[in-house]
């Protein structure tokens, strides 16, 4: 067997395991298949260049084209509610080492804004275990693409999941169904293949108004 096969596989396990962690609400199983502190030790964060207000087309005496844009609405799904929950049963993400805590790794959870470094990533999965009951994901359309020590798997998550049971009653509460397309970027390490970046994306339901309402003759 080829190493390449064998990485893929390797990377596959590494992304299996991560979802079979969310479905058992296993927040250390999910907190050891993040990158940390000694495993970002050679990594670099780009910013960006700040914005001086400037125009880089008037020295030149020309004026930079601007596409106009657009805004289209697009609708996200409600995220969790940032609180922590009553039962104490929250993780405390003080515990992780605070040295990993800067930009380096990265996560998306539908309608959420980007979350960046290893506490703010990890305290977002502990509230959202917090706040789901149940939940179960049924991978489809998943690749894994490797090069060299970084992996890119890409996924579509049919995932069901239901909220605290309603007051008074040991019944699960309503189960939702969400189709949601995922991107996970591994990176090797000593320990194995670890996440570096999660972003998930809501697929929007066709609603079929393109459709032709004619009845053929």
């Amino acid at each position: 067997m080829t190493r390449a096969r064998t990485d893929v596989e390797q990377v596959e396990l590494a992304n299996t395991a991560f979802y079979e962690a969310l479905e058992r609400g296993d927040f250390d199983g999910v907190s050891d298949l993040w990158l940390d502190a000694a495993d970002l030790a050679d990594a670099e964060t780009y910013a960006g260049t700040p914005d001086t207000g400037t125009d880089p087309g008037a020295d030149a005496g020309t004026s930079p084209e601007v596409s106009p844009i657009i805004p289209v609405p697009v609708p996200v799904p409600v995220p969790v509610p940032l609180t922590d929950p009553d039962d104490g049963d929250l993780h405390d993400t003080d515990d992780t080492d605070h040295g990993s805590d800067g930009p380096a790794i990265s996560c998306v959870h539908p309608g959420w804004p980007v979350l960046t470094g290893r506490g703010e990533v990890l305290r977002s999965y502990a509230l959202i275990m917090a706040n789901t009951e149940y939940i179960q994901f049924f991978l489809t359309d998943l690749k894994v693409s490797v090069a060299g020590d970084t992996a890119l798997v890409t996924c579509t998550e049919n995932i069901l999941s239901g909220g605290p049971a309603p007051e008074d009653s040991e019944e699960l509460g309503p189960l939702v169904g969400q189709l949601v397309v995922a991107t996970n970027v591994f990176r090797r390490t000593p320990d194995g293949w670890k996440l570096w970046s999660h972003h998930a994306s809501p697929v929007l339901a066709d609603s079929g108004d393109d459709e032709d309402d004619e009845t053929p003759s």
